[in-house]
């Protein structure tokens, strides 16, 4: 006779699954950040307008473009390590002129779009691991820019002599 009910035995076995299969996709976001970002990216694009016709519900609403995005908060080591508040928006302004990658710090470089506080710290870490920049193609040897977040930020970022 054991301790527990068949029907007791299954939740604990589905509550067993299901904190594996978080631990599993958490490992799986590590792993692979560019991905895992490009995915959540998906989940933020706007909902196109169904029209009543087609048996729609009408327009949905749409933000407006001063109208931030919002964001979950994440808290991450890193992330901390920056010296960035979590009580600061992870979106600010556009940088006005170009940035120098190689004297930018990691706050300076979230103003960039795509890039964060976490990829921030990677960039200035890879910078002082492996020296300056050369080109600005050099920003693909760190971990989480990829070729699609390198063109994004290519034409706001620059190199110094």
């Amino acid at each position: 006779m054991t301790p527990y009910s068949r029907r007791q035995l299954l939740v604990l076995l589905i509550l067993l699954a299901v904190a594996g299969l978080g631990l599993v996709v958490g490992h799986w976001r590590r792993a692979h950040p560019d991905l895992a970002d490009h995915l959540e990216q998906l989940d933020r694009a706007e909902a196109p307008a169904s029209s009543p016709e087609l048996g729609g519900r009408g327009a949905t609403p749409t933000r407006s473009s001063e109208e931030p995005m919002p964001r979950r908060s994440r808290r991450r080591a890193s992330a901390r390590d920056t010296g960035l508040d979590e009580r600061t928006p992870a979106r600010l302004d556009p940088p006005a002129s170009a940035l120098d990658l190689n004297r930018s710090t990691a706050i300076e470089l979230t103003r960039l779009p795509g890039i964060g506080a976490v990829l921030a710290r990677r960039i200035v870490d890879a910078r002082e691991a492996d020296g300056p920049f050369s080109s600005v193609d050099e920003l693909r040897r760190v971990p989480g820019v990829s070729a699609r977040r390198l063109e994004q930020v290519r034409a706001l970022v620059t190199i110094s002599d």
